[in-house]
């Protein structure tokens, strides 16, 4: 069954934090932390993963924490997904490079190419939902 990660339902709610939460301050790690229930040290290597994809700017110093780096409306589910490191898959055949040590039914399969189809298709509704929409 398709379930998005905890890792992304958690940045989902970091990054909806900060929307709301810094018009003109940073949001600190502890504050998002405290305030979404998100244990710290997860957050904050959530955080660093969104920082290097430039989905949010980290700012150091006293009155440092995080701010977005890209518009609600310009930024897609499936860009959070990828910043993550965590990739969308139906099966353990649809990514590329897939051997039969992932599927002993893979040159013979008769669903792969189907599934394909719906790995796209989720794509495309992934990389169209906007982080606006989900907050």
């Amino acid at each position: 069954m398709l379930k998005i990660a905890k890792s992304v339902e958690y940045s989902i709610f970091a990054l909806r934090y900060i929307h709301y939460n810094s018009n003109t301050l940073c949001v600190s790690a502890k504050e998002i932390s405290e305030k979404e229930n998100i244990p710290f040290e997860l957050l904050a290597k959530l955080l660093q993963k969104m920082v290097r994809k430039g989905l949010v700017v980290s700012q150091q110093g006293n009155k440092g924490g995080y701010t977005l780096a890209v518009s609600p409306d310009n930024l897609s589910l499936l860009e959070i997904i990828n910043s993550l490191d965590q990739n969308i898959q139906l099966t353990n055949c649809m990514f590329e490079g897939a051997t039969k040590d992932d599927c002993g039914r893979l040159v013979d399969c008769c669903i792969r190419n189907p599934m394909s189809k719906i790995q796209n298709r989720l794509l495309d509704v992934f990389g169209s939902t906007k982080l606006s929409e989900l907050i």
